[in-house]
């Protein structure tokens, strides 16, 4: 009895130590080829799908530290979610670093958690030799006398930063300004953002009133807006101009002000309701007109031959109404115009599973990771698993959609390693060859832009 007892212990002793090393070699060869895959994330010339790069002036005239970079990034949207006031950039440039801590560090260290916080931090370990795990009130000194340097030349700083991050190509959504078509093609390629063009048809002017933007800009070029016929000649001018300046792809990032669904409302109805004086339309009456130029917007799209970019889900900033931006709502575009192609933005979080079934049911829709991984690191692990397991991979672009290069740099960062998690995982599962892994980055963070976007015949270069 008791050699049988010894010998069932010494059988469970052997199992433990059998499985340790199991688990072991699991872990050694998962990091393993997690290093490979991650490795050579990093020598493929990156096609950036989406970004709002801005030059340091264009927020104001002000000595650029690292509070500013705060103020310019996501990150401020957590640091207010925790507790502290809005960045006022007026005070945040006149206080020293000692009394911006009092005033942001408490609630900065609250959202060290946060993939926000994670993602900025990556930008400055990558470009700045930051090696420590947080930012404190020692380390902000440092970082800031070298923001400070970096700053007095952004452009030359820019392009060094640009080009060790990897990039060849970064799509610039200038919503700040969407009627302007010069940019610097060494970095940039437009992406037309058709926000004005929707929401103006519902603001038109009254007579003695100050025309706003669009319809100014609409008399500086030479056109007078009428009617609904006039309105769209000179939305047409505005597509062909961007086109002439090679533009690769429409933007549309209307979820931050109305819903998603845009029904299909006859150019008769909606005609008649653009005559109709703005201040006797009701919001229904206005949103049909917005709905049938966004229609028309498609139509356009297929003419030209220009992908459709689409914000989804989640809102950046503090407060909106998030429900406008879930990717269901535009199910009936999908069916009504399969000859266009969608590329749907961040995941659609929270509804990242509705998102990932649109791409695998539509040929014509595509899915761009964009975002998400700084909206949440683990949703875009669990996203990219469901995407794999349901939608080709010739279908997904990454993007990083940042204001500054230091953002943009961690953001990029973050994504590939989220991607090599999630490959490194399927390899280890007996899913995914180690060859195949290394396509699927390839596909994610160069060709599939390459090719969908038809940046060569496009922009009259090689990629």
């Amino acid at each position: 009895m008791e050699k049988t007892h010894t010998t069932s212990v010494r059988i469970r002793i052997l199992g433990i130590i059998s499985l340790f090393f199991f688990i072991s070699g699991c872990t050694v060869d998962e990091n393993s080829v997690y290093l490979k895959i991650r490795n050579h994330a990093d020598l493929v010339k990156v096609i950036n799908t989406h970004e709002h790069q801005h030059q340091p002036e264009e927020y104001g005239d002000y000595t650029f530290r690292f509070y500013h970079l705060i103020a310019a990034s996501y990150l401020a949207a957590d640091v207010s979610s925790a507790g502290a006031n809005g960045y006022d950039w007026k005070m945040i440039d006149s206080l020293s670093l000692d009394e911006l801590w009092k005033i942001y560090g408490k609630a900065l260290n609250y959202t060290r958690t946060s993939s926000y916080y994670s993602q900025f931090v990556k930008g400055f370990k990558q470009l700045y030799s930051f090696n420590d795990l947080y930012f404190t009130k020692s380390n902000i000194e440092v970082l800031s006398k070298q923001i400070e340097e970096n700053y007095k030349n952004y452009n030359e700083w820019f392009d060094k930063a640009f080009h060790r991050a990897g990039y060849e190509l970064m799509f610039i959504d200038q919503y700040w300004k969407p009627f302007n078509t010069e940019i610097d093609e060494r970095y940039f390629a437009l992406a037309f953002n058709i926000n004005a063009l929707v929401s103006a048809s519902s603001r038109r002017p009254e007579k003695g009133s100050e025309p706003g933007g669009f319809y100014k800009e609409a008399s500086r070029d030479g056109f007078t807006i009428n009617n609904l016929d006039d309105y769209l000649k000179f939305c047409d001018h505005l597509l062909r101009k961007n086109i002439d300046k090679k533009a690769v792809c429409l933007k549309n990032s209307q979820a931050y002000s109305r819903t998603l669904f845009y029904e299909d409302v006859p150019y008769e109805e909606a005609r008649a309701l653009f005559d109709k004086p703005s201040s006797q339309r009701t919001s229904e009456e206005a949103k049909k007109i917005e709905d049938f130029m966004f229609h028309w917007i498609i139509q356009k799209s297929v003419e030209y031959s220009l992908p459709v970019q689409i914000h989804t889900g989640y809102l950046a900033g503090n407060g909106n109404i998030l429900d406008n931006g879930q990717p269901i709502k535009l199910n009936n575009l999908f069916l009504k115009y399969p000859k266009a192609k969608f590329c749907l933005f961040h995941g659609g979080f929270p509804w990242t599973g509705e998102y990932a079934a649109l791409g695998k049911m539509f040929p014509n829709v595509f899915l761009d990771l964009v975002w998400l991984p700084q909206i949440s690191r683990e949703e875009a692990v669990n996203a990219l698993e469901v995407m794999l397991d349901c939608v080709p991979y010739n279908k997904f672009f990454w993007g990083g959609d940042c204001g500054l290069i230091e953002e943009s740099v961690g953001s990029v960062s973050f994504a590939k390693d989220v991607v090599s998690e999630v490959l490194a995982k399927r390899i280890k599962r007996g899913l995914l060859t180690e060859d195949a892994a290394l396509e699927i980055v390839n596909r994610i963070f160069r060709e599939n832009a390459v090719e969908v976007f038809d940046l060569e015949k496009r922009l009259g270069k090689e990629f």
